[in-house]
This record gives C-alpha cells, structure tokens and sequence, in this order.
C-alpha cells in the first residue's frame, strides 16, 4: 500500500534520514519506535508532503506521491496525525471536525460520520461548540484523532497519540486506534511507548540516527535482547 525507497533527508548539512527503505501493507498497524531525534516525524512529515527529500520516493497504491502536495495526498486517503495535535485552537469543536472533512461530497453520510465519531469519544459531544484551545490535552488529541477520520483515509498516520496524556486517557486512545485498525483502515504509527506500540501493532521498524537498525514482527522484536535493552527497559 505504502512504499518508500531509500528516502534521504537533509536540513542543511544535517543528514536527518540516510536511506530509508519500508512498507506498510493494507490493513496493518506498523510502529517506528526510535529514541528522540532518531528521525521518526522527520519521515512521516515526508511521506504526508510537509518536508521534500533530497532523494528516494514514496508510492502509495501504486503511485508516486513523492513530489505530491500535502492536501493533494489528503485527496489520495492519508491522514496525518501530527505531534502535539495541531488543532485549530481558535475554532470550535464542530468547525475542527467540519475542516476535516472538508474534501468530502458525501453530505448526508457526513452528519452520520459525525455521530460515530462522538460515539468514540461522547467528551466531545458535550463540547462541540467550545473552543478547542480550552480543552484538556486528552481532548484535543481525541479531536486530532476525529478530524483525521473525517477525511475518510485509507491510511493514517499518527505522530506520538500518547505524548503528555494520563494513563487513562492513553488507554481510552489506543482503544479508539484498535477500533480503528478493526475498521480495516492502515495505520503507522510513532509512540514513545514502545511497548505499548508492540502491543497493537504487527510488524515494526527501529530507527537509529535516520537509519533502520530493526524491523520485523512485533512479537519478535518484543523479544528481541537490543530491543528490551534500548526501548523496553
């Protein structure tokens, strides 16, 4: 489904990836796990056309979208999750999913769409019309996570969902990515968790300094010696 062949990224002199090479096929949660500056969201801002590589390409269903638009890839069915949410604090609840979904035609399957994502999480139900910059940081990752889903994609791509939320709001958010992945929408995932990430994912690539170090099976690396040591205390 996706497909990225030796990707190389600078920023400046400074070389952030050096050759990555990876797969995620349909239908599967695949996890990067690497330490702070290993590249991780240098990468998934390059597949979703935020950051241009020096060289390499990125295919999705089978077409190029290296030198792609971001809200072009949108169009193709990737949705990107980004670190710290990247809401729009300064609209409601509603207007931040209504700018999710604002590529779609499907009018009348939209309002139903909207129910379903305040099923998942009913929180937002109750805040529809308040701005979105005063919720809870477990909010608005819930609202990040809803906006993506309203643009219908194919694959979503979801930069450290956990990162500065209490465990039970991790846990109620990597419910809601379970029942996504169940709906058979492709998921990559970056987590600081690393065990958390095995968990809910079936393979797993572990970047090193722009590099891949690891990949395989979760349930291998989950055993795998460098792993535990490095990630997995």
């Amino acid at each position: 489904m996706l497909k990225v062949s030796n990707l190389r990224v600078a920023y400046g002199k400074v070389n952030a990836l050096k050759g990555i090479s990876l797969e995620v096929h349909r239908g599967e949660v695949v996890t990067l796990i690497g330490s702070n500056g290993a590249g991780k969201s240098t990468l998934l801002k390059t597949i979703s056309g935020l950051v241009r590589p020096k060289t390499g390409s990125i295919t999705f269903e089978g077409e190029e979208i290296t030198k792609a638009s971001p809200d072009a890839i949108v169009g193709r069915g990737i949705a990107h999750v980004p670190e710290g949410r990247r809401i729009f604090t300064n609209l409601t609840v509603m207007e931040n999913l209504k700018a999710g979904a604002y590529l779609r035609k499907d009018k009348e399957q939209l309002q139903t769409d909207y129910e379903e994502m305040f099923s998942l999480f009913p929180i937002l139900k109750e805040r529809k019309e308040q701005m979105a910059g005063t919720l809870s940081g477990g909010e608005q990752q819930m609202l990040a996570l809803c906006r993506a889903l309203l643009s219908k994609p194919k694959l979503i791509i979801l930069d450290e969902p956990s990162l500065g939320l209490a465990p039970l709001i991790v846990d109620l958010v990597f419910d809601v990515i379970e029942k996504v992945r169940q709906t058979g929408i492709t998921i990559l995932l970056v987590e600081q968790n690393a065990h958390l990430a095995l968990e809910i994912a079936q393979r797993a690539y572990v970047l090193e300094t722009g590099e891949i170090k690891l990949s395989g099976t979760s349930e291998s690396l989950l055993k795998d010696e460098r792993v535990i040591e490095a990630y997995l205390g």
